[in-house]
């Protein structure tokens, strides 16, 4: 996708049509069986269909399978930190400088943690699953000539598996389920969020971009990607990466298409959803045309769409919160302990095991401190990736796009303390492989380059 799939010829304009094979050796076959073997492991209890119950983060990520897991992929990354640390870039030092800032600000807040324990758990899977990713993007996928191909390829089969966790138990459940029912949803058990709906956002914005930046070609069979894709979002009734992904695909689009005719088009745009929100508040058009499906954007429940499923009540009690411990926080990854949960007397927090807005997560676990670090990292990564982006390298805007995906899903989620969160961990290992030395050649001319979802191999 991001070198090209043809190479040039060494005389002249015209292009081989001789195609790149892709480098295939034993650490290649071992690592994607490792990686395969790991993400079958986290999806698999989905396939369960178990009754949803309480949130719990003690469940969901401090279980023993997981604590495995997360160590195995921090080990498997730490293989490859010396060629990591040998291809690493240098103008990256002082983003990777922030990123260990984070880490660092994080263990000290044991010193003024409220429930040590969960605080010394999640500090060392955080530290594991950071060497993992900086291990596999800079040293594995970026040693690789294909590496941004088979990174991509990765991401692309992960989001197909875990579609198909959801898709193929459903025709034995169809007694329970109506799937046109706008008040019914997929009433499963497990983290589905971070193992489904997530990953498979991230895949359908990769197949969208790789398009729009012209390092593939759409390809008739991608409809039926999209498609398998789609179908567990509209089956768990996911609203909100749903929503994100439209969003951040947007602004992509804005910083990408910068040429007169484009903005001219952009603005065209924003004038008629400027015209058509006016019309909606004054008239209600827009409710009397989009009225059929107003049951399904809201799951049937009007009254819990408006305060966004509870969340309102729940930051209003966590800000209150925010000015007990403003500047330090109470740990990292400590507010949500049970012992702090069982203090607080209010309605809105008990129960919950998460904010569901990743910068509130991060006032009332890190402070002002740890959630200025945190922002700093991101815009750094923004700016860094924009400064390749707009010097010919694809995986620049790839980078970018995630990174403003994360941003805006955490509005709605708490994505970053918990520390194996899919869109998190593509944005470190993309961010590696961006790392991993300077810019390839310029791309083949996007109209002769023909390839399956995502990728065309090198």
């Amino acid at each position: 996708v991001f070198a090209g799939g043809r190479r040039p010829a060494l005389v002249g304009p015209k292009i081989s049509e001789e195609r790149i094979k892709p480098r295939s050796t034993l650490a290649t076959r071992l690592v994607s069986g490792y990686l395969l073997v790991f993400w079958i492991a986290l999806i698999a209890p989905l396939l369960a269909y178990t009754p949803r119950g309480p949130s719990s983060l003690g469940v969901s990520q401090g279980s023993l399978s997981n604590q495995v897991l997360i160590s195995t992929f921090g080990l498997v990354g730490a293989l490859f930190l010396p060629a990591a640390i040998r291809r690493f870039d240098g103008a990256f030092q002082w983003l990777a400088a922030l990123w260990i800032l984070y880490l660092g600000w994080a263990a000290a807040s044991l010193i003024w943690s409220i429930y040590p324990p969960l605080t010394v758990r999640n500090v060392i899977a955080f530290i594991l699953v950071s060497v993992g990713c900086f291990g596999l993007g800079v040293g594995f996928y970026g040693g690789l000539p294909n590496g941004r191909d088979l990174f991509l390829r990765h991401v692309f089969w992960a989001s197909v598996l875990s579609a198909l966790v959801i898709l193929l138990p459903l025709p034995f459940r169809f007694q329970q389920y109506d799937l046109l029912d706008p008040s019914q949803r997929l009433d499963i058990g497990g983290n589905f969020s971070a193992y489904v709906t997530r990953p498979i956002m991230a895949a359908l914005l990769a197949l969208v971009a790789t398009s729009i930046l012209g390092v593939r070609r759409w390809l008739k069979r991608d409809w039926f990607w999209v498609a398998v894709l789609v179908l567990p979002l509209l089956a768990l009734k996911s609203r909100g990466p749903v929503v994100w992904g439209i969003v951040a695909l947007g602004i992509f689009y804005l910083f990408y298409r910068t040429s007169i005719r484009d903005r001219v088009l952009q603005a065209g745009v924003i004038f008629l959803v400027g015209v058509g929100t006016y019309i909606y508040y004054t008239e209600n058009v827009l409710g009397i045309i989009l009225g059929p499906f107003v049951p399904f954007l809201t799951r049937g429940n009007v009254e819990a769409t408006t305060n966004l499923t509870g969340r309102v009540p729940l930051w209003q009690a966590l800000i209150e919160q925010v000015w007990q411990h403003p500047w330090l926080g109470a740990g990292f990854a400590a507010f949500w302990s049970p012992t702090n949960i069982s203090e607080l007397a209010s309605t809105a927090v008990s129960g919950r095991a998460s904010a569901h807005n990743g910068y509130l997560e991060e006032l009332v676990n890190t402070g002002f401190v740890g959630l200025t670090i945190l922002l700093a990292f991101c815009l750094g990564t923004l700016t860094l990736a924009l400064r390749r982006a707009r010097r010919g390298d694809p995986l620049g805007w790839l980078v970018f796009l995630f990174m403003v995906f994360y941003l805006l899903l955490n509005l709605t989620n708490a994505l970053t303390q918990e520390y194996f969160q899919p869109p998190f961990v593509i944005i470190l290992v993309a961010l590696g492989l961006l790392a991993s030395g300077p810019p390839p050649d310029p791309a083949t001319p996007p109209r002769t380059a023909k390839s399956p979802p995502i990728t065309t191999g090198r």
